[in-house]
């Protein structure tokens, strides 16, 4: 949106400049002649003339106090002119004039000033224009500094009756915490787990010791593969409420994920101690984690949850199929990317966690759209890549950018110097691909 230009204020501004400078000069010309070195009254004049002068060339005064200065100059430049005209009148018939001093050059300084003021009027009059002619609204998804935010992709949309009266009342009151967080759950239980980042984000920037939004954001870090991240915020959301049954399932899962058997049989333990009608649950729900994350399929009639507890995310792509690594094909999807993945003689010492990330075209930062994770990887490897992997359940956009990493530290925010990465971009979906880790 382009600003009118108010060129009235603009006009007014310069023609006072002008009628001044022209009264100045007028003045200057016709004086030909000063008092006497002994006339105190025209010398207290001329510096009264010259003081106020100086104020004028001042382009920071306002309009008001320019008008008082300008009609204030104007009479002593008439008292000027009239004490010089009476000085050299004969005070009587008999008596010479009083001589006057010989006329003198013009007077430069006032030329030289009347130019500046001018010039700096016209200056400041067209940088004004060059910015409102400049100036644009911001558009919605624009940042702070005007360039495009690609660090978050907005939530996907819902059509459940449920979620959608949650989004009503947050968008009604957004600073209702405790809707945010129930919103967040929801969208756990639906696996958006973009909308559960969202929420949980800004209840922490207002909240940061809220147990659930710690948890809930937690669960989403552990599906993006940040389990050191996730570990410190469920240990800190146990300190800050540890009646949270949540945060203490979620925190037993991490910790098994992590190939940590005690810390969390200490998590349920403790879960436990806190709800012991729960205690036979929560002991299946170990049993249940210690399958998972032995790669054994969930026995049969596996106890669920704690009522009210959202499911937990797996890792993304922990169960995919890998082919070349002597598990079956993954099945064919029809805008699956066909990644085969091979690497470097240079890095054959390397190891780690094995992600798999897709962004849109030309991102480099920001939580990723979809993601696959590998615990262990033979090269070479081919995986397939699809909206099956996506982190919000959406389907992928027509162009994105796959970046592959073998992270020794096994966090995917994360990458360190010696990581063996490889990246391509842009890539269409429904193709495929070769890349090589260094």
């Amino acid at each position: 949106m382009t600003a009118s230009a108010d060129w009235v204020s603009a006009i007014a501004i310069l023609a006072s400049g002008v009628i001044l400078g022209a009264m100045f000069i007028y003045f200057v010309r016709r004086r030909s002649g000063a008092a006497p070195a002994e006339d105190l009254v025209l010398r207290d004049l001329v510096a009264k003339r010259d003081t106020l002068v100086e104020q004028l060339r001042d382009p920071a005064i306002d309009a008001e106090e320019r008008t008082r200065l300008e009609v204030e100059t104007a009479q002593v430049l008439r008292q000027i002119d009239e004490h010089n005209r009476v000085a050299r009148k004969p005070s009587s018939p008999g008596k010479q004039p009083v001589p006057a001093e010989a006329p003198r050059p013009r007077n430069r300084a006032a030329l030289v000033g009347f130019a500046w003021g001018a010039g700096s009027v016209l200056l400041l009059g067209g940088l004004g224009y060059f910015v409102m002619q400049s100036a644009k609204s911001r558009e919605p998804n624009m940042g702070a500094t005007g360039g495009q935010n690609t660090t978050m992709a907005p939530a996907p949309p819902s059509a459940d009756p449920a979620v959608l009266q949650l989004e009503a009342a947050v968008q009604k009151s957004p600073d209702d915490l405790n809707m945010r967080v129930e919103l967040a759950k929801a969208y756990l239980e639906r696996d958006n787990l973009m909308g559960v980042f969202d929420q949980t984000q800004y209840v922490l920037s207002k909240s940061p010791n809220d147990s659930r939004a710690l948890t809930y954001q937690a669960l989403v870090r552990m599906a993006m593969g940040q389990a050191s991240d996730a570990e410190g915020m469920l240990e800190k959301a146990t300190k800050s409420d540890s009646s949270f049954i949540d945060a203490w399932v979620a925190l037993a899962w991490v910790k098994t994920s992590q190939g940590k058997p005690k810390e969390a049989e200490a998590a349920i333990s403790e879960a436990q101690k806190r709800h012991p009608q729960e205690k036979q649950r929560l002991e299946q729900v170990y049993a249940q984690m210690k399958q998972q994350a032995a790669g054994q399929p969930a026995a049969k009639g596996a106890a669920e949850l704690p009522p009210g507890h959202p499911a937990i995310p797996e890792a993304p792509g922990g169960a995919a199929p890998v082919s070349g690594a002597g598990a079956p094909p993954a099945a064919a999807t029809p805008d699956a990317i066909h990644i085969t993945l091979e690497l470097d003689p240079a890095a054959r010492t390397k190891s780690g966690v094995l992600f798999i990330m897709a962004r849109g075209q030309g991102e480099t930062a920001g939580p990723p759209l979809a993601v696959k994770r590998f615990g262990s990887e033979t090269f070479p490897m081919t995986v397939d890549l699809s909206s099956a992997d996506s982190m919000m359940g959406q389907p992928l956009p027509a162009k994105v950018r796959v970046e592959v990493r073998l992270d020794a530290d096994g966090d995917a925010a994360t990458r360190g110097p010696d990581d063996a990465h490889a990246v391509a971009d842009p890539v269409t979906l429904g193709s495929k691909i070769k890349m090589t880790l260094k």
